[in-house]
């Protein structure tokens, strides 16, 4: 349950979550800082993208920023018409010929949350030297060596961590990716849209807070989260969240496709969190509907949740009113909260998971690839 708490015990040692907690709940400060990030280099933006209209699009990153891209890719390749692809960085780096097609010099969108992970900074590097990509950097950090292979960076003020699992920076650098594909998209329209998110989203945050945390009391012991198109990637974050921070078995579907053997997997103990869309409502409520039927219980995320009636367990209502690209960001809190209270739930720190660090440093495999002229 999210409580007001103070940054140390009696003892003088950091109460358990208690980042995590105060990361989560400053996301209105965080998404703006990435609206005035985006603002600043709205003309740097659609210069890069103009000068480069021809070339097809790789969004690259690892872990987190990953998943971003997956909804960043698909947001661009639906609003711009053109070819992209997320890629994680570790496949540029090992695996180039097959994670891009022929000898193309494709304009590169990084995104980072500290700009050091050695996989990223090695498949920038190698686009950049051997095949000429231009690349776009979008991070929370500053002075990076990511930053210095970049031709344009956008650097979100107020959204870094001292948490391992990215919270806030996630939901600022997803922000941000979306408004550089309004850049990309010449699209006012979208990124006006963009600009009304971090107004919202204190009050949207106040009225999720306490209904998560009085479902998550419940404990489950298995957790799958449902998206399909812009949301496939969010799902899959929504899953990595509660892994890291909470270390609960989750994993991530497309709606339609849980249908299709994963299903089996429902029970009494399950949690199933739908991230419905506006568009194919209809077909994703009635997945989670038939969840319910097999004894699951149910989060529907969404701005059309009426298939749902009283089914679900919790229902969190996206009255933005904005497209669903806008809306993507506000998936975000509820998946944050979700994996916070399950963590709290547990009795850990989910400020510092096991076996995690803050970001990859592989000085070896570096030395490696830099001595072999890559």
């Amino acid at each position: 349950m999210m409580t007001n708490t103070t940054s140390t015990t009696s003892t003088g040692h950091p109460v358990p979550g208690a980042h995590s907690q105060r990361e989560i709940e400053s996301q209105p400060e965080s998404w703006q800082g990435a609206i005035d990030a985006i603002n600043a280099s709205w003309a740097n933006l659609q210069a890069l993208f103009a000068e480069n209209r021809d070339r097809p699009v790789v969004f690259v990153g690892c872990g987190s920023p990953y998943y971003l891209e997956l909804s960043a890719a698909a947001a661009y390749r639906a609003l711009t018409n053109k070819w992209a692809i997320a890629t994680p960085a570790s496949e540029v780096l090992f695996n180039l010929d097959t994670a891009l097609p022929g000898k193309s010099a494709p304009l590169v969108i990084a995104v980072s949350r500290s700009g050091e992970t050695s996989e990223l900074l090695l498949a920038c590097k190698q686009l950049k030297e051997r095949r000429g990509s231009p690349i776009l950097v979008i991070t929370v950090s500053r002075g990076t060596s990511l930053e210095k292979l970049a031709d344009v960076t956008v650097s979100i003020p107020n959204a870094g961590e001292q948490s391992m699992a990215q919270t806030r920076s996630f939901s600022a650098m997803l922000l941000s990716t979306l408004g550089a594909v309004a850049a990309a998209a010449h699209s006012q329209q979208l990124f006006d849209e963009l600009r009304r998110a971090p107004d919202l989203a204190q009050s949207y945050l106040n009225n999720i807070r306490q209904p998560i945390a009085d479902l998550m009391a419940r404990g489950f012991n298995r957790i799958f989260f449902l998206g399909s198109g812009l949301r496939y990637g969010l799902a899959n974050e929504g899953s990595l969240k509660m892994k890291e921070m909470s270390l609960t078995n989750a994993e991530p579907f497309h709606f339609m496709e849980f249908r299709h053997g994963p299903q089996s997997m429902v029970d009494e103990h399950t949690l199933v969190v739908g991230l419905v869309s506006r568009h194919a409502a209809e077909a994703e409520t009635t997945v989670l509907r038939e969840m319910v039927g097999l004894g699951g219980t149910v989060v529907a995320i969404g701005p059309d949740l009426s298939g749902m009636q009283d089914t679900a367990s919790l229902k969190i209502q996206i009255d933005a009113g904005l497209s669903e690209t806008a809306e993507l960001v506000f998936y975000m809190p509820p998946l944050h909260l979700l994996a916070y209270n399950q963590a709290m739930g547990k009795g850990l720190d989910c400020d510092s998971p096991r076996n995690l660090h803050a970001w990859i440093r592989l000085p070896d495999l570096e030395s490696k690839v830099s001595g072999s002229g890559t």
